[in-house]
């Protein structure tokens, strides 16, 4: 908006000064609009999905770790093996 151009285009009246401060409250206002819409999404959608995430693998951590302290009582080594064949 610093532009020689813009401001030898921009019409001096006051009709036209009031035009572009009330166009650029508009604009503001819709930024502000856009900006509270993604927090409030953010913090209603986002967040309670990332929480619930967390404690249901939580859990889900704590069973197979309960699965893995029984099987290993079993006496039963559970592993992979890999044969490399060198000749």
């Amino acid at each position: 908006m610093g532009s020689a151009a813009f401001w030898a285009t921009t019409n001096s009246t006051p009709l036209g000064r009031l035009l572009a401060a009330v166009l650029r409250v508009l604009i503001l206002g819709a930024a502000g609009v856009a900006l509270l819409a993604v927090m409030l999404i953010g913090l209603f959608v986002v967040l309670p999905l990332v929480l619930a995430g967390g404690i249901a693998s939580y859990f889900y951590l704590r069973r197979r770790l309960r699965q893995a302290q029984h099987r290993s009582r079993d006496s039963v080594i559970d592993a992979e093996y890999t044969v490399i064949d060198r000749k």
